[in-house]
């Protein structure tokens, strides 16, 4: 299994993407003055794209590693909100932050108690993880901006936007299913497909109107019967 982690890393983590990670830590130190603030934000990268990491790795078990991130988000946050509350109290901490976060924590465990009810150990596209569905979300954004250009092929996509094919057709799945990216023509192999972008459908109500429903259906999975 340490194999495939360490090739899901190097497949996920390009060296356009560490770029731009470092450029945004610059950037933030530049704005806040604070290396606490920058280290805090740098930890958080880590977290995320660990957590990402684990859950694209086949042989990793998406059950127990949305265990793992709601047990340390909710204990962590319970220590955050306890020390706010107590040592804290008296500076006016933002005792409502950690325990926001601590509820998030709680909807982890909750959504990985279904996931084990329901026996699954991997999420299909159209009930993705909270995590999976904003990285989708990102990626389908860099394909349409590409196919702003004119229509193109997946591997065309690929190259142009620094991602995987099965990235790519991932963001194309998306985008499709709400008919912002349409199929100009086809080919003997799926490679040879190319793609269009319905420009009418962008924009900020378009995307409102289109991922709306999916975030609020993702949200409440975990609570649904």
């Amino acid at each position: 299994m340490i194999a495939e982690i360490v090739r899901t890393a190097r497949e996920r983590l390009t060296v356009r993407y560490g770029l731009s990670l470092v450029a945004f830590l610059v950037l933030a130190y530049g704005f806040t003055r604070e290396i606490e603030t920058v280290v805090a934000i740098a930890l958080g990268f880590v977290l995320v794209e660990t957590i990402q990491i684990l859950r694209e790795t086949p042989s990793a078990d998406d059950r127990w590693v949305g265990v793992g991130i709601g047990a340390f988000v909710a204990v962590t946050s319970l220590a955050w909100l306890g020390y706010e509350l107590t040592a804290a109290a008296t500076t006016g901490g933002p005792a409502w932050f950690p325990a926001l976060t601590a509820l998030i924590g709680v909807w982890f465990l909750f959504d990985a108690r279904r996931d084990f009810r329901e026996g699954r150990d991997r999420y299909p596209n159209d009930d993705m993880t909270i995590s999976e569905m904003m990285l989708v979300m990102n990626h389908a954004h860099l394909v349409t901006e590409e196919l702003k250009q004119g229509p193109k092929t997946v591997a065309e996509l690929a190259d142009a936007c620094d991602l995987t094919k099965s990235r790519v057709r991932d963001a194309l799945e998306i985008t499709t299913d709400d008919n912002m990216v349409y199929r100009v023509d086809g080919g003997p192999s799926d490679n040879a497909n190319r793609y269009g972008l319905d420009e009418s459908k962008i924009g900020g109500i378009a995307f409102v109107r289109s991922n709306g429903k999916r975030v609020m259906r993702r949200l409440a999975r975990p609570f649904r019967r």
